[in-house]
């Protein structure tokens, strides 16, 4: 099964990428989890359910910029960055960064982590799609709203 076979509820709902998630969609070196994840983005951009963080694109930018196995020009990184319309990048507001300090505070997560997940919570986002363990483990669905899913695992990718 691939991405492009999820149920079209889940491609309906608000989905928000993790960093790790954007890198795999260029990575050479792990060819099933790039297809997965350029299915998945590209299915989520096609639904208008596709979100991500100013904090996501700049950690993106970064891996892909120096990053060997997925390695980009910086002009190229950039491009890819500006064809993402607007709406679908969100940025923290104070109240946002304020709960990712208290999550990192009480010590489940780091506070970039906390910032991925209350940033997804800040989007209206249903689901968050991360290979991240620590997030994954840390997200309660009754009590945080967004479902945490590995989409990798998901598809039966190993790590």
């Amino acid at each position: 099964m691939t991405a492009s076979l999820l149920p079209r509820t889940r491609v309906a709902q608000k989905a928000f990428f993790d960093t790790n998630v954007l890198v795999y969609a260029h990575d050479a070196s792990a060819p099933r989890k790039r297809d997965i994840a350029r299915a998945l983005l590209f299915d989520h951009l096609g639904a208008g359910s596709l979100c991500v963080s100013t904090q996501a694109l700049s950690e993106y930018y970064s891996v892909l910029t120096t990053r060997g196995e997925v390695r980009l020009g910086a002009e190229a990184a950039a491009w890819l960055i500006e064809q993402l319309p607007a709406g679908v990048v969100f940025a923290p507001s104070l109240d946002t960064l304020r709960a990712a300090v208290r999550r990192s505070a009480g010590g489940s997560l780091s506070i970039w982590d906390g910032l991925i997940l209350e940033t997804a919570r800040e989007a209206g986002a249903g689901l968050l799609y991360t290979e991240d363990r620590r997030l994954l483990a840390a997200v309660d669905e009754a009590r945080d709203g967004i479902t945490a899913l590995d989409p990798f695992r998901e598809q039966g990718v190993a790590d």
